[in-house]
């Protein structure tokens, strides 16, 4: 069994029992307790569930507790800013542009926030963004659909529907894990139908990765590397996991370096530009 597999069996299997064990899980799915320990981290790390001694949970709200939505978005929180900022160099002044729902595109939005862009349309499924974003240039415009506390996402059937009747010029998205071989997935059906709508709708998809996510692969698929128009990630990413994904076609950027040091290998086309770029820093 895959490991996506079995990490969507044992989510079954807790919305079920509401709680499992590990030595239980290693049983019945004959593998050893740290395949389900590396399991389990994957699925807490994505908010689906809560790590307790022995095993895991359905995730619990407790009073004064940040929720896991809000630990994710301090996990690498530097990396996040530093892929942020590179982000601004996609958009353009007057375009219509979308960010997704999750920790890193928040951290874009912040960025653009600070920034001195005249005119903008921006639209995004996520509560978060929408709560925050104080610029009075931006034309804000957040999805309809279902609010996922947990996640903090808009997602659902009429999200889905409202992308697809859109256009936009570029669109920034995660996921909660990269490889060569898969590129970007997700565990949850919600993000894979919205982000796959969203790259339906744009000119030029990016990707926002921080480097802790290289070699992590979840159950549903949502782009190939070389299906991207760029994939940004932070300097944390090893050289050799560079040049794996440069060579399953991903037109890699590395925040914070110089074009020359982080672009595609000498001889390769570099990934297209935005023109009349007029976001800048305050």
């Amino acid at each position: 069994m895959r490991g996506s597999q079995r990490r969507t069996s044992i989510m079954e299997r807790i919305r079920s029992d509401g709680s499992v064990a590990v030595g239980d899980l290693a049983r019945e799915l004959a593998v050893s307790p740290a395949t389900i320990h590396r399991d389990l981290r994957i699925l807490a790390e994505e908010g689906l569930v809560e790590r307790v001694h022995g095993g895991a949970r359905l995730p619990r709200a407790e009073p004064g507790a940040r929720s896991a939505w809000s630990s994710r978005r301090r996990r690498n929180a530097d990396a996040k800013e530093q892929i942020a900022r590179a982000a601004l160099e996609w958009i353009e002044e007057g375009s219509t542009v979308f960010v997704d729902a999750s920790t890193t595109c928040a951290a874009l939005a912040k960025s653009l926030a600070a920034g001195s862009v005249g005119s903008l349309t921006l639209v995004t499924n996520s509560p978060v963004v929408a709560a925050e974003f104080d610029h009075d240039g931006v034309h804000l415009i957040v999805t309809p659909g279902e609010v996922d506390q947990n996640l903090r996402l808009i997602g659902g059937r009429w999200t889905v529907e409202f992308l697809a009747s859109l256009n936009f010029s570029t669109s920034f998205i995660s996921a909660i894990g990269i490889t060569p071989e898969r590129g970007l997935s997700t565990a949850q059906r919600n993000i894979a139908d919205v982000l796959t709508a969203v790259r339906r709708a744009s000119d030029q998809t990016v990707a926002l990765i921080d480097s802790s996510k290289y070699g992590t692969q979840s159950l549903l698929p949502i782009a190939r590397v070389d299906e991207l128009d760029a994939v940004i990630v932070d300097a944390g990413l090893a050289e050799r996991e560079r040049e794996a994904l440069r060579a399953a076609g991903a037109a890699l950027e590395i925040a914070g370096e110089p074009a020359a040091v982080s672009g595609a290998p000498s001889g390769s086309p570099s990934p297209a530009r935005p023109r009349n770029l007029k976001v800048k820093r305050r």
